[in-house]
């Protein structure tokens, strides 16, 4: 009589204990490798982008390109946001347009640049440029101008400009009002910094992993802009720079999360680091005692 060999109940558990053991052991090893992978992808696609942005600044009397530029493409009626985005901009200076796709996006897919059906795609939603939006939010750093988030009431002033070409609309016409801000359309127009006018290069922010590639200063596309940093209702949860390759979970402030962890930066010096969610957000106080966001800064 031929016996059959087969696994006893005590040895199949024994197995399924060994790869409990195993998966419990490895898979923080494999979330280490990605975070890793993560991590080199956006460091590298930031430095090359920093390049691009010191290249055009270069050619441009060492003014740093635009954030945002209404422009007749922009206006038109199959008008996107890359039109009016600074990775246009950047284009002629860099070999790959996949740099301006962070590995964290939560949208991959290229865009549609000719014909009807024409799309941002999901390069918009992965790197942003901070905007020198303090100038929009109003010259007086009063109770009224400051952009509420779970890290502190401060002035923000980034390093891209608002630029108009002429025949076209400008961000935030009526009845909007470039977030309901007070201000003529000509009292919204602000060229992007230079480097001599730049107090901290080492210091400040141009390029961040965000969620929009306006940082979510401008009212016209659905990201945090200064009056919705606050509004559980926000897309993006109130906050654009997320700390994205890293991800280290949330905390609650009056009843919004904000997402915490480690996201790529590129600074006015060409530099390039990781930097935690709530470093980015550091206030410091200006020469004039304004309160500000050290790393989102630009001036004094």
């Amino acid at each position: 009589m031929r016996r059959v060999c087969g696994f006893t109940l005590i040895e199949l558990l024994v197995v399924i204990a060994i790869i409990a053991i195993l998966a419990a052991i490895l898979f923080p090893v494999f979330a280490q490798a990605r975070d890793s992978a993560r991590k080199a992808t956006s460091i590298s696609n930031v430095n090359q982008i920093m390049k691009a942005h010191m290249m055009y600044a270069s050619d441009h009397d060492e003014r740093f390109c635009p954030a945002v530029e209404d422009n007749p493409e922009s206006e038109a009626s199959t008008g996107i946001d890359y039109d009016a985005s600074w990775i246009r901009k950047l284009q002629p200076y860099v070999r790959n347009f996949r740099v301006f796709y962070s590995p964290n996006a939560r949208r991959q897919d290229d865009p549609v640049l000719t014909g009807a059906n024409r799309t941002s795609g999901g390069i918009i939603f992965s790197y942003g440029m901070l905007m020198r939006w303090r100038f929009y939010s109003g010259r007086d750093p009063g109770p009224a101008n400051m952009w509420a988030t779970g890290f502190g009431n401060a002035m923000m002033d980034g390093v891209g400009g608002y630029q108009y070409t002429p025949g076209t609309s400008y961000f935030g016409s009526a009845p909007s009002r470039f977030c309901g801000q007070p201000g003529t359309q000509a009292d919204r127009f602000a060229p992007s910094y230079s480097f001599a006018q730049i107090a901290r290069p080492a210091e400040v922010a141009v390029i961040a992993d965000a969620l929009g590639f306006d940082y979510g200063m401008t009212c016209r596309n659905r990201y945090p802009a200064p009056a919705d940093a606050l509004d559980a209702s926000s897309p993006y949860r109130g906050l654009n720079f997320a700390g994205r390759y890293a991800y280290e979970g949330e905390r609650l402030y009056q009843g919004v999360p904000y997402r915490l962890g480690v996201g790529a930066v590129g600074f006015a010096d060409g530099h390039v680091a990781g930097m935690r969610t709530e470093r980015f957000f550091t206030i410091f106080t200006t020469a004039s005692g304004v309160p500000a966001y050290r790393y989102q800064y630009a001036g004094e």
